[in-house]
């Protein structure tokens, strides 16, 4: 997989990410950031990569972003999730992943994600979780 140095698999990414992946990580001092390479197959009918995919990733990043954070063990659940569509990716693009936790409670967590392309944000999104359970 051609990916920037120090990414490596995401094993940790479940059923659902493995048919879009391989999602790759790397451990920054801010968290962890999270990369994929997209391919023909990750395109809608205009040949950029599909808004849901993007979505998924985000929503994705801030779930891994909260639950490293939290270091609490609890299950969290997403309850709300804004996602604006900045600019197209294209098959060939390493889109990754920048992610700030703003708040951990007991209840509720937020957090934002950004997805770039090179120094080029694509998209922004915005979070709310929920303890699960």
């Amino acid at each position: 997989m051609d990916a920037p140095e120090g990414f490596t698999p995401y094993e940790s990414q479940g059923p659902f990410l493995e048919h879009i992946g391989p999602v790759l990580w790397r451990d920054d001092p801010d968290g962890p950031v999270f990369g994929l390479r997209v391919s023909e197959r990750h395109t809608n009918h205009c040949g950029t990569v599909q808004g849901g995919l993007l979505s998924t990733f985000v929503d994705f990043a801030m779930g891994r972003a909260i639950e490293a954070e939290s270091d609490d063990g609890k299950d969290r659940a997403t309850v709300s999730l804004t996602v604006d569509f900045l600019k197209p990716a294209k098959p060939g693009d390493w889109i990754q992943t920048r992610t700030r936790v703003e708040r951990v409670g007991g209840t509720l967590s937020f957090a934002d994600c950004s997805l770039t392309v090179g120094d080029r944000e694509i998209v922004r999104g915005r979070a709310v979780w929920v303890v699960a359970g």
